[in-house]
Formats: C-alpha cells, structure tokens, sequence
C-alpha cells in the first residue's frame, strides 16, 4: 500500500492510503527468472532480494531492442553464484528485465 501527505481537517499533514499499484523501485521485493523462466537469465537458480537503489547506467530508463535498460541494485537474501560460477556475492546489479515483483506476503 502506498501513502500520499494530504492536509487533514485540523490543517496538518497526514497520511492516507492511496490504492496504487506496486511498483518496481527502491525498497521493493523481487525475484529474479531463472533459467528455466529465461535462459539468458545471469542468475540461473532464481534469486530472491530486495531492491537497494538504482542502477548505475547512465542510460538508466531508455528502451532497447529486447526490453528496458534500467537496471536495479539487487541485494539477495542469501548470497548467489552467477551463471558463468562466479561468486557468491551479496548483491548485484540487474537489468529490469530479469527482474520481477515478489507477490505481497497477506496478514493473516
């Protein structure tokens, strides 16, 4: 659930929900294709994280042929091999396109 500030009916700023759709971003839970989902995928066994900050691409957001170049710091749950065996590391950058939301963990 996302929040917008609003002035409330003292006049003060307050909170209320907004009914937004998750987006990727900073803070949000992902996981990334395996190579069963997308053989070109660099991280074959499916890794789970969350998103840490941007990309350092300067062409960050820009569309290219076969999909988006964004791409999104990733820091894994647990540390992952890439597919070539190199690592483990604890996180790294990944392109969007690799990336997808985690589905949202429901209270019970």
């Amino acid at each position: 659930m996302f929040f917008s500030k609003s002035a409330g009916p003292s006049g003060d700023d307050s909170l209320e929900s907004v009914g937004a759709e998750p987006r990727m971003g900073v803070g949000a839970q992902v996981y990334v294709l395996d190579s069963d989902e997308d053989p070109t995928s660099p991280w074959p066994w499916g890794p789970t994280g969350v998103v840490m900050r941007a990309g350092g691409s300067a062409w960050q957001g820009v569309s290219a042929i076969g999909g988006s170049a964004r791409t999104w710091w990733v820091e894994f749950d647990s540390p992952q091999l890439d597919r070539d065996g190199d690592g483990p590391v604890q996180s790294a950058q990944v392109a969007e396109r690799f990336l997808r939301l985690a589905p949202p963990i429901t209270p019970r």
